[in-house]
């Protein structure tokens, strides 16, 4: 049998405007703990637009999607940013667990993170392969996710 969660842990309610303006200071907040992670000031911007976009309502996050919820007309700035933008990312991703680590620093506190979720049926979509998926409990096609945005795996592993 699976975790059961206490009644009233998990909330049903909407998010106030509050909570979100909060969210939306904690976000500029790690952004500005790892901007001299990047050379160039386009690159702050465009790392911006990408957590944005990503963790916007957007229901399909591929470039298009994402780069037209950050007010872009194509996906060439925030695809550019990826394939030659200079950055460290061990230093990135050594800045954002320990931006991670610091937050969850509570006795009680659980870091889940499952990116087996992302079935895909069709066979048109880039990086794709059959793996097994917790989701199911067998083999299914699912994105070959890059290793700097699949190492959040050891977040939950590594909290010291």
């Amino acid at each position: 049998m699976g975790l059961m969660l206490p009644p009233g842990l998990v909330r049903r309610d909407e998010l106030t405007a509050d909570e979100v303006r909060c969210w939306d200071a904690d976000l500029e907040a790690l952004c500005v703990s790892v901007d001299d992670v990047f050379c160039r000031p386009a690159s702050r911007e465009n790392l911006r637009a990408m957590v944005r976009g990503l963790l916007s309502d957007v229901p399909r996050k591929n470039m298009w999607q994402v780069a037209e919820a950050a007010g872009h007309a194509s996906p060439d700035r925030l695809q550019d940013f990826l394939a030659r933008a200079a950055w460290d990312a061990d230093e990135l991703r050594d800045r954002v667990r320990e931006f991670v680590v610091d937050s969850l620093r509570d006795q009680d506190a659980v870091l889940i993170a499952d990116e087996t979720g992302d079935i895909k049926k069709g066979t048109k979509s880039a990086g794709v392969a059959r793996q097994y998926t917790g989701v199911t409990g067998q083999v299914e096609m699912l994105p070959s996710y890059c290793p700097s945005c699949s190492d959040v795996r050891c977040l939950g592993l590594d909290l010291r």
